[in-house]
């Protein structure tokens, strides 16, 4: 599965950017996002401030802006 952080337009609702989440971090997932299973990671999801502060931590990079609302979306 890919994952990736997907940054959308408050005002348009367009995607504007997407930052994959590097291979091998399912398990850190799993943590952030609060899964009690696998099957819970097939979904997408909004992201609030806590779970997208830990997702910049394990990217190592700030990524932030209060114009955009984000997500957590999954790809096979």
């Amino acid at each position: 599965m890919n994952y990736v952080i997907e940054a959308f337009d408050k005002n348009t609702e367009a995607l504007v950017f997407e930052i994959p989440i590097p291979d091998g971090n399912v398990e850190n997932l799993k943590s952030i996002m609060a899964w009690s299973s696998i099957e819970d990671s097939y979904y997408g999801y909004d992201l609030d401030r806590l779970q997208l502060s830990k997702l910049e931590a394990l990217l190592g990079r700030s990524i932030f802006d209060p114009g955009y609302d984000f997500q957590l979306g999954c790809y096979a």
